[in-house]
C-alpha cells in the first residue's frame, strides 16, 4: 500500500511539476498586452506582416542593418532592392517602412518576445490587439481621419476592431506614446512597452497625445498579408505577394492562401517553447548551419559600410586612387574574392531548398481543401480581382480557405512554404 501511495504522490508531482513548466512557458495576458502595445494600433496589414517578420529574429537584425545604410529607400522601391537578399519574405517587406525596422533593429529581445508569442500563442496574440484597440477607442485615441480607416464591427458576439490606411496606395505608420494613448492602464506591474527613437535619429518627432503621423509611404504590393480575426489567423494574398516576390513566388490555385512559418529561415535563434521546438528545430538547425556563413558576411558587410560613412571626404581620393589601381591588376588575383560570396549563397540555398523539400507543404497545405466562410477584413480596394476573389473564395496563405473578406489583405497561418 505503501509502495502504491509513493508512486501516486510521484505521479502527482510529476504531473504538477509538468503543468507548472507549461504554464511558466506560455506569456499572460498581461505580458502580450505590454508587450503588443507599440503595435497594436499599426494598420492590419502592416501589423500582419510585422508579426510573420517578428518569427525570424535574425533576418530582422539584418534587415534593419541594411536599412539604415540605405536610408533614401523605402515603400516598394526598397522592398525591391532586397529581393536578392536571403531574408523571408515578410521580413522584406518591412524595409518599406524604415522606421518599423529601425525600432525593431533596436529592441532584438521585443522582436524575438514577439515572434515566439505569435508562433505559440497565436490566437490570445490577436486577442490582445483587440483588447488594446478597444482600450484606444475607449480613450478617444483611436478614429478613422485622414491617414486611417478604423471599422468596427460585431462578429458571433466578439467586438472586432480593424485599421485601415485611409487610401489603399499610401500607408501612414502610427508614432505615439502607449502609456497614454491607452488611457488609464490596467496592469500597473506590466506598463506598456514603449521604444521611442533616441535624440537625433531622422525618425524622432515630437510625442504629442494621441497617434501622430510621418510622411505616407507609397505602397503597391509590399503589404500582402491580413488577419482572419475569425479564425485568429493571418492570410496571404496571392496577387499582391507574386507581383512584389519575383524570386520567390507562391505556386497556389487560390488568391488567398494561409501563412505558415518556414523554420529553415529561423536561423540561430532557438524557439522559446518545448512544443515548437519539437515542431520546427531540426529544420531550424539545417537552415542555421546555412544561413551562418551569410549572416556573417552580412554583419562585415554593414561594419564595412558603417566604417566607409564615417571618413572623411579627402579619403576618397585616396579610395578612387585605389580602385583605379585595382583595375589594372591582373583578374587572376580576383576571381577568389568576387567567387567566396557566390558560394557561401549557393550553399547556404542548397541547405534551405533540401530542408524545404522535407517541409513543402508548409506554405500550399490544403490548398485545395474548402474551408467554411468566416469574417476577415480587407486591405484595400487597389486591386478589384484579388479582392473579389477573396470575397467569392479562399483564404489567403499557404492554405486555400472559403473566406468572405480580410483585415489587412490577406489571411495568415503560422509558417512559410512559399518558395
Amino acid at each position: 500500500m505503501r509502495r502504491l501511495l509513493r508512486h501516486f504522490f510521484i505521479t502527482l508531482a510529476l504531473l504538477c511539476a509538468s503543468t507548472a513548466a507549461h504554464a511558466q512557458s506560455s506569456f499572460g495576458k498581461e505580458q502580450l498586452d505590454q508587450m503588443l502595445a507599440p503595435v497594436a494600433l499599426y494598420p492590419d496589414a502592416l501589423l500582419s506582416q510585422l508579426l510573420m517578420a517578428s518569427t525570424y529574429p535574425d533576418d530582422v537584425a539584418a534587415a534593419a542593418a541594411w536599412s539604415a545604410g540605405h536610408t533614401s529607400l523605402s515603400g516598394d522601391a526598397a522592398v525591391k532592392a532586397v529581393q536578392d537578399q536571403p531574408w523571408d519574405p515578410s521580413v522584406m517587406s518591412l524595409a518599406a517602412f524604415p522606421s518599423v525596422l529601425d525600432m525593431m533593429g533596436r529592441q532584438p529581445d521585443w522582436v524575438r518576445n514577439v515572434g515566439d508569442a505569435f508562433l505559440d500563442q497565436p490566437e490570445d496574440v490577436m486577442s490582445s490587439v483587440q483588447r488594446l484597440r478597444a482600450q484606444a477607442q475607449a480613450a478617444g485615441t483611436l478614429n478613422s481621419d485622414a491617414q486611417q480607416k478604423v471599422s468596427t464591427q460585431t462578429e458571433g458576439g466578439a467586438t472586432v476592431v480593424t485599421i485601415e490606411p485611409a487610401s489603399p496606395d499610401v500607408v501612414y505608420v502610427p508614432s505615439y506614446n502607449p502609456a497614454t494613448t491607452y488611457g488609464t492602464w490596467p496592469y500597473p506591474s506590466y506598463p506598456p512597452a514603449y521604444y521611442p527613437p533616441p535624440p537625433g535619429s531622422m525618425f524622432a518627432s515630437a510625442m504629442v497625445s494621441g497617434l501622430a503621423f510621418g510622411a505616407g509611404i507609397a505602397i503597391t504590393d509590399s503589404l500582402w498579408g491580413g488577419f482572419d480575426w475569425g479564425h485568429n489567423d493571418v492570410d496571404i494574398d496571392v496577387n499582391r505577394y507574386n507581383h512584389i516576390n519575383v524570386n520567390r513566388r507562391l505556386d497556389a490555385r487560390s488568391n488567398n492562401v494561409t501563412w505558415n512559418h518556414d523554420p529553415a529561415r529561423r536561423g540561430a535563434t532557438p524557439y522559446r517553447n518545448s512544443a515548437t521546438r519539437q515542431r520546427y528545430d531540426a529544420q531550424r538547425r539545417v537552415g542555421a548551419t546555412a544561413h551562418r556563413p551569410s549572416a556573417d558576411q552580412a554583419r562585415r558587410d554593414h561594419a564595412q559600410q558603417v566604417m566607409h560613412d564615417r571618413r572623411p571626404a579627402a579619403d576618397g581620393a585616396r579610395a578612387g586612387a585605389g580602385a583605379r589601381t585595382a583595375q589594372h591588376r591582373p583578374e587572376a588575383a580576383r576571381p577568389a574574392a568576387h567567387n567566396a560570396p557566390r558560394q557561401r549563397n549557393d550553399a547556404r540555398n542548397a541547405a534551405i531548398e533540401r530542408s524545404r523539400s522535407a517541409n513543402r507543404d508548409n506554405a500550399l497545405r490544403g490548398v485545395d481543401r474548402p474551408a467554411p466562410t468566416r469574417h476577415a477584413s480587407a486591405r484595400g480596394n487597389d486591386r478589384p480581382a484579388a479582392h473579389s476573389a477573396r470575397r467569392a473564395g479562399p483564404g489567403a496563405g499557404a492554405h486555400s480557405s472559403g473566406r468572405a473578406g480580410r483585415s489587412g489583405g490577406a489571411h495568415i497561418e503560422r509558417g512559410h512554404g512559399r518558395r
